[in-house]
Order: structure tokens, then sequence, then C-alpha cells
């Protein structure tokens, strides 16, 4: 009797510690739902669902062999666009509200303010010109050339001079210095190229594309966690105080963030593109990082010049080939610049707050890459809304993708070398 008594209570708290379990574990997915949801900076993950090595694709590596930790083997939260009909696309995950046209023409950056103050389109009148942060959200890495989803978003002109999408930002690129190329000389903004993909500081004339909504978005909330880390409740990553205090190649990188036990954890990675560029700062300041939240390596450049690293992101550049098919170009990942993205003589070609992609490895150098800036430095992350997904998704990458423009013509890019120079003497 006692035995079946003592059974039944066994079974009883067996019953009730399950119960408990569920109901903690749906408080927990409650939880995490909710701070997803009550995030202002949510950070939209890249779509990049395919592997590389220093030169080609790959199938995506196991836990402790070469190249691990590569953005496709963590997944955030994943793009949720809504074509509204009317000319305009919803982003739901950032609550931004977007022209779905780049502008018809180009214009200097004070004409795009005005475009942007007297657009009526979908019925509202309240569009802006967005900052580099509203526009990076919107960059697909799944396959590149071009960067956005074009099921969404559209580009402009008939498809012939793809290196010409070039997307004004409100962000006037405000560092200043004796060494400076000639397209950051006088006023220049941050633009971001939804074809080649890049954030450069420039002049000259430029496209719009108009933004509504959303004004806290891009805007960080940094917590000193009195560890060596940073918190930035905006984003709910976590990232290490200190970088890693020497350069190295991307498949270094990546193993140094899996390895890391930084500040007591072991589960850091190395930021993916859109990780990394949420943690630079476009005020105007130099570096072009929160230098009182993050301690940056100092180096000196090919001028003399107190200049900062770098920082390697996990996402790599896929170039479409001939066929259509994502293959080579997988040689070159995604940069964050610190300090000044200079060219081989040291005058700074792009800014400080650019990102650009760099070679992977030693082998792919070329007398392009400034010395300073070959080998690259890391900055760890944690946390956010991220699944590991080792096996990547291949699935991102649609080789049938139609890219759409606004005069109703097609063009289907035919392979890395179908690129213009763009116009003004300022490059891609």
């Amino acid at each position: 009797m006692k035995h079946n008594i003592l059974k039944i209570a066994l079974v009883a708290m067996m019953v009730i510690a399950a119960s408990l379990s569920v109901c903690m574990g749906e408080a927990e997915s409650t939880s995490q739902q909710e701070i997803t949801t009550n995030l202002t900076y949510p950070i939209v993950d890249t779509s990049q669902g395919t592997c590389y090595n220093n030169s080609k694709l790959i199938d995506c590596p196991a836990e402790g062999e070469a190249f691990y930790g590569q953005d496709a083997q963590y997944t955030g939260t994943a793009p949720n666009y809504t074509d509204n009909g009317d000319g305009t696309v919803t982003d739901e995950v950032t609550g931004l509200v977007w022209a779905q046209n780049l502008s018809n023409s180009s214009m200097s950056w004070e004409d795009a303010n005005d475009y942007c103050e007297n657009l009526e389109l979908g019925g509202y009148d309240d569009w802006r010109l967005p900052t580099v942060k509203d526009l990076w959200s919107i960059r697909d890495f799944s396959q590149g050339w071009p960067w956005v989803d074009t099921d969404y978003f559209y580009l402009v002109g008939n498809g012939t001079e793809g290196a010409q999408q070039h997307s004004w930002s409100s962000n006037l690129y405000l560092v200043k210095d004796e060494y400076q190329n000639d397209q950051v000389i006088g006023s220049p903004a941050f633009i971001v190229n939804d074809w080649t993909g890049h954030i450069k500081a420039m002049s000259g004339n430029r496209f719009v594309r108009a933004v509504r909504g959303g004004t806290s978005y891009g805007i960080n909330d940094f917590v000193d966690n009195g560890d060596g880390t940073v918190t930035d409740n905006a984003t709910g990553l976590m990232w290490s105080q200190n970088d890693s205090g020497k350069g190295m190649d991307w498949e270094d990188a990546l193993a140094y963030a899996e390895n890391s036990t930084y500040a007591g954890y072991d589960d850091w990675r190395l930021p993916n593109a859109k990780e990394l560029q949420s943690i630079a700062d476009y005020s105007g300041t130099f570096p072009a990082m929160n230098t009182s939240e993050f301690n940056l390596t100092e180096l000196t450049n090919i001028k003399g010049q107190t200049d900062y690293p770098f920082y390697w992101s996990s996402t790599s550049n896929p170039v479409e080939g001939s066929d259509g098919e994502v293959a080579e170009g997988s040689v070159y990942a995604w940069v964050l610049a610190a300090g000044y993205n200079t060219d081989p003589d040291g005058y700074d070609l792009h800014g400080a707050g650019s990102v650009v992609f760099c070679p992977k490895s030693e082998e792919n150098f070329t007398e392009q890459d400034p010395e300073i800036h070959r080998y690259n430095y890391v900055i760890l992350v944690r946390g956010g809304n991220v699944t590991e997904t080792p096996d990547g998704d291949p699935t991102t990458v649609n080789p049938d993708r139609v890219v759409s423009f606004p005069d109703g013509d097609t063009g289907r890019r035919s392979g890395p070398d179908n690129r213009s120079t763009l116009d003004n003497g300022s490059g891609a």
C-alpha cells in the first residue's frame, strides 16, 4: 500500500514538474518574442544562405572545421516585406515604408532633401531622405548584384548602367582631413549602392529612394556591462568592448570568434555585415564608432596619421557567374572601415564608416589593397534573435531572379563583367 502511495505521489510530482517545465518554456518563448517585438532597432537578416572558403562556393563546414561560423550558419530575423500595390513597400520588421522605385533622375544631396519633402506617393506626403542605417536594413546578401530583393525594390534606367544605382542617405560625411580623394572633397554624404552594395562617402549627383516612418530606427542604446562587454538594448546584441588587437585573414577571424571565451562567454560569433554596421557612428566622429563604449586598436597609415582598423564581417561577397548562378566572387568578404578607407596613395577614398568588401586571404591581395587594411580586425558579437543553422539555406539564392526597372524594361545580369563606371568620375 505504501509502495502504491509513493508511486502515485512520484507520478504526480513528475506531472507537476512537466507542467512547470512547459509553462516556463512558454514564458521563455513569449519573453523572447516580446524582446524581439520591442526592439527599436531590429536587425534584419542578410539572407545569405550559402557558404564559401577563400575562393569558391562550398558545402557549409561542420563545427570545428575551417570556415565554420560564417554568415549562412547563423540566421536572424528574416526579411518580411509587403508590396502595398501603390508604389510603396512596408518592411514589417523595421516598420519603415519605402518608395518601391528610385527617383527617375539623379540629383544633388540638397535637391534630394527637397525631392522627399515634395513627394506624394501612396497617399502620403511625409516622405524623408533615409539614414544610411535605414538604407542598409534592406540590403539582401543572398546573391548580390544587385543587393536588394528585386521582387520588392526596383532600380532605375534600362539595366545597362548597373553601377549607377547610388541612393543618397541623409548622413553627410563630416570627417575632414588634409588627405582626401576628390570624391570626398566638398560636402559629401554617404550613399548606398543597390548594385555593388557598398556604403561610401561621395559628392556629385545620386538617386533617391524615399522612406517614411521609423525615425528612431538605427539609434543605438549602448550599456557598458562593466565586464568588458557592451549591450545594445536597441538591437538586443552584446559586443566585446575590445577588438582583437591584431589583424588576421578571414579564415582566422572566423576561428578567433568561434573559439573565444572573452568575458566568460563561449558563444561569440563573427558579426554579419548588418550586425557589424549597426555599431557604426555616422555623426561625424572619427573613428566612426563610439569610443566611449568601444576600445579600438590605433594604427598608423601610409601618411603617418593615426588611423583605425577595418573590421571583418562573416558575410561573403557572392557574385553571379555567367550562367546566373552564384559561383565565384567569394574571394571577398564585407568589412566596416572604422578609420579612413584609403586609396593606395593614402588618401581617404570612401570615408570612415564606409562598408566595402576586401580580399579574404593573402593570395588574393592586389596592389590596390592598402597594406594597413590587408589583415583586418575582429569585434565579437553574441545574442540577439539568432539561430544556429549549420547547413545554411541555399534556397535563398534565386537563379531566375529578374531585375525590374521603373520604365517597364527588365534586365538580367549576365555576369560580374557587366558593369559600367559611374559618371562624375566617382567609380562604383
